[in-house]
């Protein structure tokens, strides 16, 4: 295969970009392909090469690349107007079916990115609680909140990135994923400061490994004797595991829900949902 135009593309890029890219996942050597155009489940580069694609634009697309009435209905829209900065209906409608769609949703909040999501879910935990503890698992990736950009990949002890302060390193404590008896053993003598234990169900930066079902229910017990609100991230697992997520799947109601990603086909907005 054959990529002249996407190397090229890419001089271009390093020039203004980061490491060529806007997102460091979308790099890798010698250099990123260039997609021109997408369909289905496919994408086409500027060369003009065919790829089948599983990425889906990092799990967006449930419906495929392109489908005609999602297509239909942003054009639609489009002529009515994009960004008004007040109050709609639409954003009625659209809570009012999450609210029916996930199990633990009486409210909604809409957000503009997973990262503003859960760091909302955890402040918000925070102050219910009145504790400052936040309990996140190995592997687990929520975005780019200081307080959750730790042991995204080995060595879990150390920290994700340059720039994050030793107060939002050390108000974050690690936990062992699949294993309650671990959960357990980590937090032994801290419960009572944790405000929030916070888990994708599917660890999507970590292997695509799955939460397991009697796992997560013990995990909910431990955090209702202590106290400690349970937040699911369900940016992947979302309308994707079942209509209602991992927790209708499973049958485990989270405190508070973090969805994005495949709800919004691509178009700007996260949520965070929690009871009423």
């Amino acid at each position: 295969m054959k990529t002249p135009k996407s190397r090229i593309l890419y001089e271009r890029a390093r020039k203004v970009l980061p490491a060529g890219v806007s997102y460091a996942i979308r790099h890798f050597d010698p250099y990123p392909f260039y997609v021109a155009r997408a369909k289905g489940g496919k994408l086409y580069d500027v060369d003009g090469n065919e790829y089948v694609d599983f990425w889906l634009g990092h799990t967006t697309h449930i419906l495929g690349h392109s489908p005609p009435a999602v297509i239909k209905a942003v054009r639609e829209q489009l002529e009515k107007g994009i960004h008004y900065g007040t109050a709609h209906e639409l954003e009625i409608a659209l809570a009012e079916q999450v609210t029916k769609m996930m199990p633990s949703a009486e409210m909604v909040r809409f957000t503009n990115s997973g990262t503003e999501a859960n760091m909302y879910a955890v402040r918000l935990a925070r102050a219910y609680t009145g504790r400052v503890k936040i309990a996140k698992f190995e592997g687990g990736w929520h975005g780019g909140y200081d307080a959750l950009h730790k042991a995204v990949k080995p060595p879990y002890d150390l920290p994700e990135s340059a720039g994050l302060t030793l107060g939002a390193l050390d108000d974050t404590l690690v936990l062992p994923f699949n294993d309650i008896e671990g959960v357990k053993e980590r937090l032994k003598g801290v419960e009572d400061k944790v405000a929030a234990v916070i888990i994708e169900p599917v660890l999507g930066a970590g292997g695509a490994i799955p939460v397991e079902k009697e796992f997560l229910r013990e995990l909910r017990e431990f955090c209702d004797q202590h106290g400690i609100l349970l937040i699911v991230d369900e940016v992947i697992t979302g309308f994707r595991l079942a209509p209602g997520g991992v927790q209708q799947y499973f049958g485990v109601r989270p405190d508070l829900t973090v969805l994005g990603k495949n709800f919004r086909r691509g178009l700007s907005s996260r949520r965070l949902l929690r009871p009423g």
